[in-house]
């Protein structure tokens, strides 16, 4: 489609603008084609998480549902009769009565998937880690911000209670300056067999699952869940999880691109993700606030410092080091220890405004322009760091020079082939 007359017949008004981790659009969209003043959304992915986002949505017009297994699709379609259904996004992308997107699919196929959808002139739900690669999430965060597009990472927990609260006694200065974080997460991947290559199931068109990825044989391991564990189409837990967990750290600490990342602990193999790993990343300091050094665990491994007691109660979580004290947080709950033990510990008093929703108000910002918490231009290098620790470890546990401008480990010219995907023919950004 056109771009000029897409974005004519949005009248998008205003410019952008960050501020405050909210990425707002001054003015409002003049109409909503759907009745009602609902949106009308392409749902690509309809189950598991894409079958939650699905739900997130469905108060609005479900125009459309994609997805490479008919089974599936045939499932999603019971809920929402009236949408016409696609196992190629490319086909549903064609439609000219389309508001917005939500993208629930394998991360390797996200960007390819969210910047041609954001460049036809739909906004953008997308699950989260953003990205299968380095440079696709700089696409996507720039591809957002040229078509001005409103966008929403799908990283719920972003929209709970307890974040806020974490984010308000950090940024308050409760525990003082923050030079040192850790960061666990419990979770496994890599721990699945590898069968012979077989012939795909018949209601799954293997071919479009795959999308831009070089051909290689079915194993019965890959679809549907189980690709999370290969690096071909996921990044394990690392990249699984690094969105929920360091997305605290990044929303307290105003952290961005890191100028190290090495990741020093863990076995390389060549297809499986590995199990455990640990990586260091060094950021910058941010204005009037010092470099921070944030150390990642994950597959059950902890921070050596944690006593027995610590271990049982933070399966997973972050632990923030100030000069004042320390703070524990997971999903649900945190704990703040002062320094001084017997200092009262006084929460500063809540300003971060509650959520109405992960979903929500990515819906009410593309009816109305208001502001989304997780947009792409931070999501975007939330998910780079995320993906360095991973190229870091797969050019074989190496110190990398990190230079956001240029999108290059300076020092490893090797990491290049980690950092960028080679589409086959067809198939491009």
């Amino acid at each position: 489609m056109n771009e000029h007359i897409q974005i004519k017949r949005r009248r998008f008004l205003g410019q952008s603008a960050v501020a405050s981790g909210l990425l707002v659009f001054d003015g409002l969209f003049s109409r909503v084609r759907a009745a009602n003043n609902k949106l009308s959304i392409g749902v690509v992915g309809v189950a598991g998480r894409g079958g939650r986002n699905l739900n997130g949505v469905s108060e609005e017009n479900i125009t459309a549902l994609c997805d490479v297994d008919t089974t599936r699709l045939a499932a999603a379609k019971k809920g929402h009769p009236g949408a016409a259904t696609y196992t190629d996004w490319r086909k549903m992308l064609e439609r000219k009565d389309l508001d917005a997107v939500v993208c629930s699919t394998p991360d390797h196929t996200h960007a390819v998937i969210g910047v041609n959808a954001m460049k036809a002139g739909h906004h953008l739900y997308c699950e989260k880690p953003l990205t299968h690669t380095v440079s696709e999430a700089r696409a996507m965060a720039e591809t957002a911000a040229k078509h001005k597009r409103v966008t929403q990472m799908g990283t719920q927990i972003h929209a709970g209670e307890n974040y806020r609260r974490v984010v308000e006694a950090v940024q308050s200065g409760l525990i003082g300056p923050v030079k040192e974080v850790h960061v666990w997460a419990n979770a496994v991947y890599g721990n699945v067999g590898l069968s012979a290559p077989s012939a795909p199931p018949e209601n799954l068109d293997y071919d479009l699952w795959l999308g831009p990825l070089p051909y290689r044989p079915f194993r019965k391991e890959y679809a549907p869940f189980h690709w999370r564990h290969f690096w071909a189409f996921g990044g394990g837990t690392l990249a699984d999880f690094w969105c929920h967990f360091s997305d605290l750290t990044f929303w307290a600490l105003d952290l961005k691109y890191p100028d190290t990342v090495h990741c020093h602990q863990g076995e390389v193999r060549p297809e499986r993700a590995t199990v455990q790993m640990r990586v260091k990343y060094e950021y910058p300091a941010r204005g009037k606030k010092p470099p921070v050094t944030l150390h990642w665990y994950q597959g059950g491994d902890k921070p050596d410092f944690l006593t027995d007691e610590q271990r049982k109660k933070w399966k997973s979580g972050v632990m923030f080091f100030g000069d004042k004290g320390q703070l524990f947080s997971n999903y649900g709950s945190h704990q703040v220890m002062l320094a001084d033990a017997a200092a009262e510990v006084k929460p500063p008093k809540p300003y971060i405004p509650k959520s109405i929703g992960h979903h929500a108000e990515w819906i009410k910002a593309c009816k109305e322009g208001g502001a989304t918490t997780c947009h792409f231009g931070y999501a975007g290098p939330l998910t780079e760091s995320a993906l360095l620790g991973i190229v870091s470890h797969r050019v074989g546990n190496k110190k990398l020079e990190w230079d956001a401008k240029q999108l290059k480990a300076t020092n490893c010219p090797e990491a290049d082939q980690f950092i960028h995907h080679k589409y086959r023919k067809g198939w491009s950004l």
